[in-house]
């Protein structure tokens, strides 16, 4: 079995480091003792330490190399063991030149460069104890044994010497012993928390791979039939058909934002959940917030209302998307707990920037309520769920989104006197930009897309999506097809998907970049959403991003731009 207090652990190795920076430090303590030396004893006595101690001092420094370099070798590490007992020696030896002298005091003197060397030892225990052992020991022995065998005080004297060295002595081996054995407990709760950090990091690795493969399995099928859907909305239906398409939508659009919702909160706890700043129209983003819960307001006899102070901005700078998201969630929830009379969007400015509020005239709230509203899976009763449905986590992700974005999400309510929850951005003023909304079919109309993607139900999404536009699509089901395709026609875009078998999406882009066509936009067309993956395929060269499920409006804009 081997003894823990000889191994050479990585305390010794940073006390060998240590002692390596510090050379300068004992050269100047050197040079004083030196002179005191030379005062006290003799000058040849002072030159013939200093000589000792240069030499012990560059077999230090040539020992410590290593250790400066990187993780030395045991053999290395014995090599400065050997070189920290020499140059502690000096030092003892120094000790031991004054306890032998014979002007009255010189023991005192010894006894307080062995204290000094002692207590340097233990200060080295809560790092390692071969250190300590090393540094201290042999100051211990001679403080211990010197009265003993070479005494120089008499009697009475003696005795009490005798006994006060003990005691001293023994409280330092105490103390060095306490010092290590925190030491060991210490390196034993570092151990434990760096594996916890370790299983933690592991554990959020693969909630991050499972929520990114849960994301692609569920977005793959729902482009299907949410792609499927937009495109049968935009054919001739009969009133009833067109009920039933709507109700589709209505269903499919909720599931997406469960889906959603539970990535971005993951996307938020990872810390990686990035906001965008760019110019938008304001009015233009009310206006179609608003207009999405226009018709669930009027079938329950709701009055939806929009009240915009005059002297808000028509364009300002921040990320339209969270504030459209934050602002859905919002009108969602007031219209769906609000039973009757109104629900009231004001927009008025601050002294930051502009303030967003959304009142109902529903049940309202207790301080109880209130106070874990904002909790990801809280409602306000049980019942709710059951109810309305909903998973609770929409107002915990819009306080975040709002915080991320610079400003904050409060509530203000009581029971039976409805709700009001006030948004407040930073949000500024900005130069008015061209506007690319207006108009989708214009934007796309005979524009001519080849979509690549090796599933048959995704290309078929993205035809009938394209062609409702105006645009002539061609299609392919590999890279391989996608590079003939571009050879035997002209295409002003592409469309592509990134997961494909043999030759995958950046492969792809990558050959069609190789093969001349620097200049071709090229859109990614993918069903992973999480945090950082548009950056990453900008990054890569796709000239633009669209997520699965297609959104027809967000596919237009993706071309267009």
């Amino acid at each position: 079995m081997r003894v823990p207090v000889f191994e050479f652990d990585e305390g010794f190795d940073g006390v060998a480091r240590a002692a390596r920076r510090m050379a300068a430090s004992r050269w100047i303590t050197v040079g004083v003792y030196a002179v005191l030396v030379a005062w006290t004893l003799s000058p040849t006595i002072a030159a013939a330490w200093v000589a000792i101690f240069a030499v012990a001092e560059a077999w230090s420094m040539a020992a410590t190399a290593p250790h400066a370099k990187g993780v030395p070798t045991r053999r290395q590490r014995q090599f400065y063991l050997s070189s920290a007992l020499a140059l502690n020696g000096v030092w003892v030896g120094l000790g031991l030149a004054y306890w032998l002298a014979d002007f009255a005091g010189s023991e005192y003197f010894a006894l307080l460069v062995w204290s000094a060397l002692l207590f340097n030892g233990i200060s080295h225990a809560y790092r390692s104890p071969l250190a300590a052992l090393v540094f201290g020991a042999p100051s211990g022995l001679c403080i211990l044994l010197a009265p003993l065998l070479a005494p120089r005080f008499h009697g009475a004297h003696q005795v009490f010497v005798a006994l006060g060295v003990v005691v001293y002595v023994g409280y330092a081996i105490i103390s060095a012993a306490r010092a290590v054995h925190a030491s060991r407990n210490l390196a034993a709760a570092l151990k434990d928390l760096e594996e916890q950090t370790r299983a933690a990091r592991a554990a959020s690795e693969a909630k991050s791979a499972f929520l990114a493969m849960m994301s692609h399995e569920l977005r793959t099928p729902m482009n299907g039939v949410l792609g499927m859907a937009h495109a049968l909305d935009r054919t001739d239906l009969t009133d009833r058909q067109a009920q039933y398409v709507k109700t589709l939508l209505r269903s499919g659009g909720g599931l997406m934002t469960i889906l959603n919702d539970v990535l971005d909160l993951a996307k938020i706890e990872a810390g990686k959940f990035d906001i965008e700043t760019r110019p938008f129209n304001l009015h233009q983003t009310v206006a179609r917030t608003i207009d999405l819960w226009s018709h669930a307001a009027e079938d329950k006899g709701l009055a939806l209302v929009c009240d915009m102070a005059d002297d808000i901005p028509r364009w300002t700078a921040g990320d339209d998307a969270r504030l459209r998201q934050i602002l859905q969630n919002l009108l969602s929830n007031a219209v769906k707990f609000t039973t009757g009379g109104e629900v009231r969007l004001s927009i008025r400015p601050t002294s930051t920037g502009i303030a967003f509020t959304v009142a109902d005239t529903g049940p309202g709230l207790d301080a109880a309520t209130q106070a874990r509203l904002f909790q990801g899976f809280t409602q306000a009763d049980t019942s709710i769920s059951r109810k309305f449905g909903g998973t609770g986590l929409g107002l915990a992700i819009s306080r975040e989104l709002a915080r991320l974005m610079g400003g904050d999400l409060v509530v203000d309510s009581a029971l039976g006197q409805g709700a009001r929850f006030t948004l407040d951005l930073p949000l500024q003023a900005t130069a008015p930009q061209e506007d690319l909304a207006a108009g989708p079919d214009e934007l796309v109309d005979a524009l001519r897309v080849l979509v690549v993607d090796d599933n048959h139900t995704n290309r078929e999404v993205a035809r009938a999506l394209l062609e409702a536009v105006g645009a002539t699509v061609g299609t392919a089901a590999s890279g391989a097809e996608g590079l003939a395709a571009l050879e035997a026609a002209e295409f002003d875009v592409v469309l592509m998907d990134i997961h494909m078998p043999d030759m995958n999406g950046i492969e792809t882009l990558a050959a069609i970049r190789a093969g001349g066509r620097e200049a071709l936009p090229v859109v990614a067309l993918t069903a992973d959403a999480m945090a950082g993956e548009r950056e990453r395929l900008l990054a890569l060269g796709f000239n633009g991003y669209v997520s699965k499920p297609i959104e027809p409006a967000a596919l237009v804009r993706a071309l267009a731009a």
